[in-house]
């Protein structure tokens, strides 16, 4: 790699000391600002391939308790959806529409999204809850978190009960979490139906029961057994994905409606090696340095099997860096792996200082 270690090695400690930080600004935006925001959000909202099936989309939930979403990448399912069904009314009685995501950065990351799209504050209409970390309220009716703590929830609550929507996205990924909680919900949907139809039940003897008791005794326990009702309505159930086996899952779930969505997707250019690789870990290396010392202003995504190599990968890339002029050593790592405490994972979410380029 003789590009790389050409003029020999630097002080690493007087690098370091000058190396930024990555941060997201705390400055306040003018009111100017804030509307030219909102404007760029509200056009980016109306050109998604969703926004043109939002009132079938509505219909479809209304008319079935469980609906298969077969929504390809960029169609703005998993920010809009939850945002259709609030506007609808699915929120009854301080109900609440849950999305389940199989990692915690797409959970905390999305509710952000949703949250700025909505013009209020995280934590209220629109939270996040993962591991150790529950940015919601009281007043929240929008509801992003991990399928493991939806699987947590249910352990206290089996009916689920404050939930009035359930979506299930990214179903595609078939982790242990996401299987186990498609087959918990199934349970609870099919309970919670069988719960309203068997307090009608019950009710209705009530009634009929009551004709000849006092109307005091009678107004009791109508009352109470509405209570029931009002307890554990009927779960909507929502299973979507970019890559989801549409009919697998309809079968699945009893032949379930499965309905297809339009997505949108940006150009890729593909490279490939003339040969094949030995060592893909420093063939990745490798491309990071011809990308970083030959292309012009943009960040690098690069994908390893696992903390390990990660780890190693940023190590090398630091250690090459020493040897570069300092003038070319303006490139700042970011590692993001599973096990990544949450508020070093979403700095891979802040941009790079003006004149770096950030590697991840």
């Amino acid at each position: 790699m003789p590009s790389i270690a050409q003029n020999g090695s630097r002080n690493t400690t007087q690098s370091r000391k000058h190396k930024p930080v990555l941060k997201f600004s705390n400055q306040p935006r003018s009111a100017a600002d804030v509307i030219a925001r909102r404007e760029i959000i509200k056009r980016q909202r109306e050109s998604l391939p969703i926004a043109s099936v939002k009132e079938r989309l509505v219909q479809e939930v209304k008319n079935h308790d469980i609906l298969i979403i077969v929504g390809e990448t960029g169609s703005g399912k998993t920010t809009q959806l939850p945002q259709f069904l609030f506007n609808a009314g699915f929120c009854p009685d301080g109900k609440v529409i849950g999305i389940t995501q199989p990692r915690r950065v797409a959970a905390v990351t999305v509710a952000k999204r949703v949250a700025e799209e909505c013009g209020v504050e995280l934590g209220q209409k629109v939270g996040y809850s993962i591991r150790f970390d529950d940015n919601t309220s009281s007043s929240t009716r929008i509801k992003y978190m991990t399928d493991g703590l939806l699987l947590r929830e249910a352990l206290l609550d089996p009916y689920l009960s404050r939930y009035s929507v359930i979506i299930v996205d990214e179903a595609h990924e078939r982790t242990v979490h996401t299987d186990v909680l498609l087959g918990l919900l199934k349970n609870v949907q099919r309970a919670r139906v069988k719960s309203v139809n068997d307090h009608v039940i019950v009710n209705n003897k009530k009634a009929s029961n009551s004709i000849t008791n006092e109307n005091g005794k009678g107004a009791e326990c109508t009352t109470f057994l509405k209570q029931c009702q009002r307890k554990f309505p009927p779960l909507k159930l929502i299973i979507m994905s970019a890559s989801l086996d549409g009919r697998l899952f309809s079968e699945y779930f009893g032949g379930a409606r499965a309905v297809h969505v339009e997505g949108r997707q940006h150009h890729v250019d593909v490279f490939y090696t003339l040969h094949a690789e030995t060592d893909y870990v420093d063939a990745a290396l490798i491309t990071i340095f011809q990308i970083h010392l030959e292309e012009g202003p943009g960040d690098i995504l690069v994908f390893l099997t696992g903390q390990e190599e990660i780890e190693g990968v940023e190590r090398l890339v630091q250690e090459q860096l020493q040897k570069l002029p300092e003038e070319r050593q303006k490139l700042l790592t970011v590692p993001i792996f599973s096990s990544l405490p949450s508020e070093k994972q979403m700095r891979v979410f802040m941009p790079a200082p003006a004149g770096y380029r950030k590697v991840a």
